[in-house]
Order: C-alpha cells, then structure tokens, then sequence
C-alpha cells in the first residue's frame, strides 16, 4: 500500500461552511495536523470544524473553538490521529467573514 504524505491549504475561511479536505475514490487518509489561524488583528474567531463520512452525513467534531485575533488553535495535534475513508473529508466555518486560514497535514494511504 502506497503512502503519500500531504498538505492542504485553505485561506480566508469564513461563514459559509468550506471544505477544508475531501479524501479522493478508492484512498483513504490519517489526518495528523490541523491548525486554525485568524487573520484578524483585532477580532477573536469562533471556529467549527465538521468531519463529513462518505455519505455525505455531517458531525461535529471540534465546536466553538476560540482563536485569538493573530493567532493560531491546533485542532489536531500531539499524536491525535484522525481516520478518514474515501470519499470523507473535513468542513470548516466560523462567526467572522474572511478570518481563519487552515492547514491540514494528512498521509493519504491507496
């Protein structure tokens, strides 16, 4: 089984939920790292972040996290692993229009 390591990155994320990462047909993916970091130099961020399974049903899994104007949140880190089957992926939104940039680092596995 091939592994690839990879890297999405995302910019200037707001309201409008966004996907964030969505894991190709017949590959699956461990996410490893997940950082939130807001834009804003005066305006604290309230970030969501959904995991989305394969068919297409939506979960929260980090809610109401609190990110500091110029400042960052690892969601993912210290070991914490994340699955994701084909087809599954990651969404994020937050309370403030254009604020939060976001970096997902993933081993895509096929």
């Amino acid at each position: 089984m091939p592994t690839v390591f990879k890297q999405e990155v995302v910019t200037g994320v707001g309201t409008a939920p966004v996907d964030i990462l969505q894991i190709g047909e017949g590959v699956r993916a461990t996410v490893v790292g997940c950082n939130l970091s807001n834009t804003s130099d005066y305006d604290m961020v309230i970030a969501n972040l959904y995991v989305v399974d394969e068919n297409s049903t939506q979960a929260n899994y980090a809610r109401q996290i609190p990110v500091p104007p110029g400042s960052s949140a690892k969601v993912i880190t210290n070991g914490e692993r994340l699955i994701l089957p084909a087809t599954a992926g990651l969404r994020l939104s937050t309370d403030t229009e254009d604020s939060i940039d976001v970096t997902v680092s993933y081993v895509e596995i096929s």
